[in-house]
């Protein structure tokens, strides 16, 4: 297959070539085959050929949410975020009972490393319920408890690499044992919901936190004690060049001149963006929906509670993240592509297998044109989706 007068948006670079696609991987970049002919070449029109978007934080869609834990839930997921440019997620938890995590766990295991016909699940992002009761956010408080059960959490890890992540509050009881645990298993340690100090989370840094969850929501800031200051985790996060800062980018979540504090503390290397997307996603405006046991209606913009209490997850897909941070973000087009592809596969040690245009890759890609809107999709060189 060959796809070409794209502008291919290259780890460095954007320029102006084909792309040779052959048994779901990138063949060559940068020349047109003579021999393509017909169906075996698809003129882009000049629109922008990026390597597929890869969301490590992503609840729901279209009314569905991950806790059902069904595959007809996990299928309306993925669809949905494939037509906004995702190729690879991890589905993501709420804070729950430990038997309904274990459900959720147990049901995308066969799925693990799969597409259902949508983006492929490559993991579980699970998000609670180790986390501090006084950051809570959209999740439900009843369920909120300590990580101070190993046996609990030693479950949960069993399922090894399909476990990609872990929100945890680093200064609750147990979760230096957890993070050093969470290492051990190839699992991302990320703090988030938490009211954490630099004190706490220096010995959390040592002992492999390298992730900090929707930077600037629901966690703690500079606080002052008698005559001194504090950081908390936003200013930590900033200033560790180990961890990398997740960030719902759609304006709301972190207003642009934070998001662009961001951007310029981390660089493009230290930042992924992600969707946290909730069952909003894709529902109209005004739509309410339950966030197990929370209350949420969507937004023009984004999703919050109908108490107005707070934001309750995002509406977002992951090409209006790239376009947000371009157009209010002030990055770069190639710049804000990096932090939605090629810096989550690092992030979980995949970037080998994809997240980049380069040789020999999957054949994960989408194209899209200059008012961002997706033209098509491909996983593993199989076009799943062509507008």
């Amino acid at each position: 297959m060959q796809l070409t007068n794209a502008r291919l948006i290259l780890p460095d670079v954007i320029r102006e070539g084909s792309l040779t696609l052959r048994e779901g991987r990138i063949a060559n970049v940068g020349r047109a085959h003579p021999k393509a002919r017909g169906k075996e070449r698809l003129d882009l029109k000049g629109g922008f050929l990026a390597p597929g978007f890869i969301d490590l934080h992503i609840h729901g869609a279209v009314g569905h949410d991950t806790m059902e834990a069904t595959p007809e839930a996990f299928k309306a997921i993925t669809d949905f975020h494939l037509r906004g440019g995702t190729t690879s997620l991890t589905l993501t938890t709420l804070t729950a009972p430990h038997a309904d995590i274990m459900r959720t766990l147990e049901a995308i295991k066969p799925m693990h490393n799969r597409s259902l016909g949508g983006s492929r699940i490559i993991g579980v992002h699970v998000e609670g319920p180790y986390i501090s009761p006084l950051r809570v956010g959209a999740q439900n408080p009843k369920y909120v408890r300590p990580p101070n059960n190993p046996s609990e959490w030693r479950q949960i890890l069993r399922y090894g690499k399909l476990v990609t992540q872990m929100t945890i509050a680093p200064e609750e009881e147990g979760a230096l044992a957890l993070i050093k645990a969470l290492k051990r298993n190839g699992t991302i340690a990320s703090g988030g919901h938490t009211d954490a100090n630099h004190e706490q989370l220096i010995p959390a840094l040592k002992a492999g936190l390298n992730q900090a969850t929707h930077t600037f929501n629901q966690m703690s800031t500079i606080t002052k004690r008698g005559p001194y200051r504090w950081a908390g985790m936003i200013e930590f996060s900033l200033a560790q060049d180990e961890i990398l800062c997740e960030l719902i980018c759609d304006g709301k979540h972190v207003p642009p001149i934070i998001m662009k504090m961001l951007f310029n503390a981390k660089g493009r290397d230290g930042v992924c963006l992600v969707s946290d997307a909730t069952k909003g996603a894709g529902l109209p405006v005004g739509t309410e929906f339950e966030l197990f046991g929370m209350t949420a209606r969507s937004t023009q913009h984004t999703a919050e509670l109908v108490d107005g209490s707070g934001l309750a997850g995002s509406t977002l897909t992951m090409i209006r993240s790239v376009k947000t941070a371009v157009e209010m973000g002030g990055q770069l087009l190639v710049d804000a592509v990096r932090m939605a592809s090629l810096n989550p596969a690092r992030q979980l040690r995949r970037e080998k297998e994809f997240g980049s245009i380069e040789s020999g890759k999957r054949a994960d890609l989408v194209w899209f044109d200059e008012k961002f809107r997706v033209r098509g999709v491909w996983l593993d060189g199989e076009q799943r989706f062509l507008a």
